[in-house]
């Protein structure tokens, strides 16, 4: 086989080899990695007081995202609110449907019908034009804490 052969078969080699490593990187960084957890005691990333979490995140991806939520005691809802810059407003009559990402059963049975409703809601929203944001929901008859949240 002659030299110029050799060189080919060698630059075709490597040329498949970045095109594979490439692909392989690109996939893995644009979709990073998910973990779910149901009803964990506690998790390091939420104040001490957070109790009976259930999430699910993805990170290490170019679209992070966090869906959670967990038991809260108002003072430590108020006190990670103003933390985090969320100004939140009441609702009457609240309803949604971002809980079933997290796969748990409706909040109340209202009219025979089980939905994720709230008599009286604490909210905050900040909807990015990408279609990104974030959704804290606080139901201070419950005392828990929802929030959903992503770059994208």
């Amino acid at each position: 086989m002659s030299r110029r052969v050799k060189v080919f078969f060698i630059t075709i080699a490597v040329i498949l080899v970045a095109v594979v490593a490439l692909l392989f990187f690109a996939n893995r960084s644009f979709s990073g990695t998910t973990e779910a957890k149901q009803h964990v005691a506690h998790v390091d990333w939420l104040p001490k007081e957070a109790t009976d979490v259930t999430y699910i995140k993805n990170e290490g991806g170019v679209f992070p995202w966090l869906c959670f939520e967990c038991s809260l005691p108002r003072p430590a809802m108020d006190n990670l609110a103003e933390t985090k810059g969320w100004k939140l407003s009441e609702k009457k009559d609240y309803s949604t449907g971002l809980r079933l990402n997290l796969k748990l059963p409706p909040v109340r049975k209202v009219e025979g019908m089980a939905i994720d409703f709230y008599p009286m809601a604490l909210v905050y929203e900040d909807r990015k034009g990408n279609g990104g944001g974030i959704t804290v929901i606080y139901d201070p008859e419950f005392q828990r804490l929802f929030v959903r949240q992503s770059t994208n």
